[in-house]
C-alpha cells in the first residue's frame, strides 16, 4: 500500500468515525426505546426490539460502570432520604420589606 493510499484511507476512516459520532445513532436508537415506554405500550416486534435496545444500553452501562452498578443493586431498596423542613413563609413579608425600604430610604 502506498503512503498516499494509506493517508487517503486513514483520512476516510477519520471522516466516518467523525460522521457517526455526529449523527450519533446509539444515542438516537436507545431516545426512541425510552419514548416507547409511555402512551400505548409496544407490542410483538416493537416489544421485542425495545426490550433488546434497553436491555443492551443497561448492560453496556453494567459492564462501563460496574463499581456504580454493584452500589446502585446494594442500595436499590433503600428508603428515600428524610425530607428537609418545609420553609416558613412570613404573611407579613410585604409590610416588612416595604418598611425596611422606607427606613434605608
Amino acid at each position: 500500500m502506498s503512503p498516499l493510499t494509506a493517508a487517503a484511507a486513514a483520512l476516510g476512516l477519520l471522516a466516518a468515525g467523525y460522521a457517526i459520532g455526529r449523527y450519533r445513532p446509539a444515542h438516537r436508537l436507545t431516545d426512541w426505546a425510552n419514548w416507547q415506554r409511555y402512551g400505548k405500550r409496544p407490542t410483538g416486534l416493537r416489544y421485542a426490539a425495545v426490550f433488546t435496545i434497553l436491555s443492551a444500553e443497561n448492560l453496556g452501562w453494567l459492564l462501563a460502570h460496574p463499581v456504580q452498578g454493584v452500589h446502585a443493586w446494594k442500595h436499590r431498596n433503600d428508603p428515600p432520604p428524610q425530607r428537609g423542613p418545609a420553609p416558613k413563609i412570613n404573611p407579613d413579608w410585604v409590610a416588612e420589606r416595604r418598611r425596611a425600604a422606607e427606613e434605608e430610604g
